[in-house]
């Protein structure tokens, strides 16, 4: 979006865009989890093995690996209103696939369209939020994004367990395409139509050369090692809890969702918050501070007994995650500014799928082998390289400045 076309909205038409955009965001997060409670339901009733239940969680994530590049330059050439659109479409579509499964091949192919669709809608709807962010405010602006991210994130887990149940197991995959259509029809009336201003480089300049510079740059990498952590533990704890809940507490879908509804309303009051103090302190000890936060999770998670004590843990890993992504994406928006956001959008999807994709397929192998703990203490034990690493190469070198858009590797 140009900036003319910013300045030519209203603060009621600004406003619906971002609940518009924000709302696009918090369904995309929920469907990474919506099956996850219905795991040990689905394990049973299709005869699935831990590791073929992280194929099932990861299988969302693996088209979002091919496409997103593609879909931030459709984003940054024809506009974020039908890239936004289009992608919700297709969430529905998903949906209601999985609501009509009766295999777990079915289910499968049902998440990999929600994932498509879902890349598409989510690169959309975050470019929009910076678009329309103050300047300056980069940060504070996709914390709030971010928050309805996390609330995405958490709640679908829980709406899976407590509706799954409780009324059947292709309700809450029709809600939420009953949800996703609504969501397209409001956007049909207040998306605007402009598109984004060419970006500073041209499409033929951007290529995997500047990528692989963008995110193996000292400035870049430890954005690209937060991201990819913290979605890889996200995919972990939607694979391990409802496991070990079933295993070790017996407990149900409604009582795992429950669990995952009670651990919402602080990830969203952390993110615009941690958001705003990466905009003043600097991304790097906001990132790390996240890192660590996520890391005492897991170890409240192997040492905390109990339905109260895993509402604890997984309270404090939806805070530590919250400040994570808070710092770590507006880092990628800083430093993508040149290259087109859509673009750098599309990178984010790249590197958040990979991470989601290795979280749950590595935590349902360590899960079918040794269990819970051998799964947390792999996710520690990541938590802590990549910890160690960000300190390393952020060691010496310059955060992105925040006034400059330029990106922050040279591009060729």
């Amino acid at each position: 979006m140009t900036d003319s076309g910013n300045a030519s909205l209203g603060s009621s038409r600004r406003r619906a865009v971002l609940a518009v955009a924000i709302g696009a965001i918090a369904l995309d997060s929920a469907l990474l989890g919506l099956i996850a409670p219905l795991l040990p339901a689905i394990e049973r009733r299709v005869g699935a093995t831990e590791a073929e239940l992280g194929v099932a969680l990861a299988a969302y994530a693996v088209p979002i690996f091919f496409v997103s590049l593609p879909l931030g330059r459709l984003a940054d050439r024809i506009g974020r209103r039908p890239l936004l659109l289009g992608g919700l479409l297709l969430t529905a579509a998903g949906s209601v696939l999985i609501a009509v499964s009766d295999s777990l091949a079915v289910l499968v192919l049902g998440r990999a369209v929600q994932g498509l669709g879902g890349a598409g809608s989510w690169i959309a709807a975050l470019a929009l939020v910076s678009d329309l962010a103050p300047k300056g405010r980069t940060g504070e602006s996709i914390g709030f994004a971010l928050a309805a991210n996390s609330v995405g994130a958490i709640a679908g887990p829980a709406l899976g367990g407590l509706t799954g149940e409780t009324i059947g197991f292709a309700f809450p995959f029709v809600l939420v395409a009953v949800l996703t259509l609504g969501l397209a029809a409001a956007g049909v009336a207040v998306l605007p139509r402009t598109r984004p201003e060419p970006p500073a480089v041209s499409d033929a300049r951007v290529g995997l050369n500047t990528l692989v510079g963008l995110m193996t740059s000292r400035r870049v990498l430890p954005a690209t090692l937060i991201v990819i952590t913290g979605s890889a533990a996200i995919g972990v704890i939607e694979v391990v809890v409802p496991l070990d809940a079933d295993d070790r507490l017996g407990l149900g879908a409604t009582a795992i969702g429950a669990v995952f509804a009670a651990t919402v309303a602080l990830d969203a009051i952390v993110a615009p918050f941690a958001g705003r103090q990466s905009d003043r302190r600097g991304r790097v000890a906001v990132g790390l501070t996240g890192v660590a936060i996520v890391m005492a999770s897991i170890v409240l998670l192997t040492s905390l007994g109990g339905v109260a004590g895993m509402v604890a843990a997984l309270s404090v890993f939806g805070v530590g995650v919250s400040i994570m992504f808070a710092a770590a994406v507006p880092w990628l928006d800083d430093s993508f500014g040149a290259v087109g956001k859509g673009l750098g959008y599309g990178f984010l999807n790249v590197i958040y799928a990979l991470g989601y994709t290795l979280g749950p397929l590595g935590a349902g192998v360590a899960y079918g082998v040794g269990g819970a703990d051998l799964a947390y203490g792999l996710t520690a034990a990541a938590l802590i390289a990549v910890g160690l690493l960000v300190v390393a190469r952020s060691r010496g070198s310059a955060e992105p400045d925040l006034s400059d858009p330029a990106p922050a590797v040279p591009l060729r």
